[in-house]
């Protein structure tokens, strides 16, 4: 997807009516005045990322107010985070009025009421990610807003929408572009934390990561690679920091890997379609290269060995079978 509206083959007269009606249908509900009726000119192109997308609008001037009203009655899915091309934005917020130049970032709480104004028009790029998926308090959001060139991330997100954006064509048709999406979903909560505060951006990442960790240890189960090493370098983090934010969640990573293993290898076992499959090849299959060491530490967990609760599963299917 990328072109879903133009002005170009509308006449003059329909114009405003569409315009209106496409900044409803792409943004949010909510007020929109064009700054010139009668020559309006617009242009909007959204390329999805997965569960983010990246929606640019190119207009001549106009104006757009949301209020506590329209948001009662049509609350936003999405939060928004923007960047001006060669144009200058007047956005009040929160209580705050700020000018936001081009390649500067521009916070967005949809779900918060706005006035927003592009005089003599211009262009604007937009990252927009789901708001339940971003996860920060509305406080946080609030006292971010206005400071957030104090994160270390800022030119980092900068750089990210304009990739997203001017690659959007190839990117966003891309076998990676769900993947691209959750990373911009990351990348803007990690944005709008350490622009709140680094003490606070420490411990809610950490508490955001480690979910994140459990997920991919989990999808990489299979892999006999599969070690703290492999884990921490996917994650960005040293071994170290690894340990730490998995003893302050009170389990061992590496015990609760094998436990996880070790389920599903039993699982496997249960199954009768895939009794005439060997003990040796459903434990590689769950990341044991060592069969002595799979049966040693099944028999640990469950009291006997693989091949016993494999039987123990038979005769149990049997006896159902016959009920």
């Amino acid at each position: 997807m990328a072109l879903v509206f133009s002005t170009s083959d509308l006449g003059p007269a329909q114009r405003v009516e569409a315009t209106c009606a496409a900044m409803h249908e792409q943004s949010v509900p909510c007020t929109v005045e064009l700054e010139n009726p009668s020559d309006v000119r617009a242009r909007m192109d959204v390329w999805p990322y997965g569960n983010a997308n990246i929606f640019r609008a190119e207009m001549n001037g106009f104006r757009l107010v949301r209020t506590a009203k329209q948001i009662a009655t049509a609350p936003a899915e999405m939060f928004a985070i923007a960047v001006h091309e060669k144009c200058t934005g007047k956005r009040e917020q929160f209580g705050v009025q700020r000018t936001v130049p081009a390649d500067e970032l521009m916070v967005m709480d949809l779900n918060s009421p706005y006035d927003y104004v592009l005089e003599g028009g211009g262009a604007a790029r937009c990252l927009h990610v789901p708001v339940d998926a971003l996860g920060l308090p509305r406080e946080v959001i609030e006292t971010a807003a206005d400071r957030l060139p104090a994160s270390p991330l800022y030119s980092m997100a900068v750089h990210h929408i304009a990739e997203l954006t001017d690659n959007a064509d190839a990117l966003s048709a891309d076998v990676g572009a769900d993947a691209l999406g959750e990373a911009s979903i990351e990348l803007t909560r990690a944005l709008i934390a350490s622009a709140y505060g680094l003490d606070y951006a420490r411990s809610t990442l950490a508490e955001m990561l480690l979910p994140r960790i459990r997920s991919y240890v989990k999808q990489h189960l299979g892999d006999p690679n599969l070690s703290i090493e492999s884990i921490a370098a996917a994650h960005d983090i040293s071994q170290r920091h690894l340990f730490k934010l998995c003893a302050a969640a009170g389990f061992s990573l590496e015990q609760w890997m094998i436990s996880e293993r070790l389920t599903h290898a039993r699982e496997d076992l249960s199954r009768a379609a895939l009794r005439g499959v060997s003990v040796t090849t459903i434990a590689r299959r769950w990341g044991f290269t060592n069969t002595s060491h799979f049966i040693r530490r099944f028999r640990m967990m469950y009291g006997l060995s693989p091949g016993a609760w494999r039987e123990l599963s038979d005769e149990r299917t049997v006896e159902a079978d016959e009920q």
